[in-house]
């Protein structure tokens, strides 16, 4: 176990997590699904790692490609790193990373903040009714017809 006390949970992921090694910037992600909020509701979510270093005699390319029930937690670091600890059901593995980015989900919340339009009911049936006749043919050159002679 770590000496030094957490900083913080960043993430708990519910159930299953993959696990990606990458090549670039972001050499480390993990995507699932967070369990949020009092009413549990999952949101998709990804924790990105920007060159991330296990810590200790294990390496990176020993990360299993799927996890369960993993929870990140940032510790205290040495200035110009930062670390976390990465604990799954499977593993805990230790990581100094530049710098770390969530990203989640913001569909459900942006619209349950957004009303949705409302729609009177006869625009939505003379909307329904134009379209229908226009399946008909020569329906199009009548409504043309009729619109050029006003």
């Amino acid at each position: 176990m770590n000496a030094q006390p957490p900083i913080a949970e960043l993430i708990a992921f519910d159930g299953a997590v993959e696990c990606r090694l990458e090549s670039g910037a972001i050499n480390l992600m993990l995507s699932g699904f967070e369990r949020r909020g009092p009413a549990a509701v999952r949101t998709a979510a990804s924790a990105l790692f920007a060159g991330a270093a296990v810590t200790g005699p294990a390496n990176l390319g020993a990360l299993p490609p799927r996890l369960q029930a993993v929870r990140i937690v940032e510790l205290a670091g040495a200035p110009g790193a930062r670390r976390f600890v990465i604990r799954a059901q499977q593993l805990q593995l230790d990581l100094v990373a530049r710098s770390m980015q969530l990203h989640r989900d913001a569909g459900r919340a942006f619209f349950l903040a957004v009303p949705p339009p409302r729609v009177p009911l006869m625009r939505r049936l003379g909307w329904s009714v134009l379209l229908l006749a226009l399946r008909l043919p020569g329906a199009g050159r009548l409504l043309a017809r009729l619109r050029s002679s006003r």
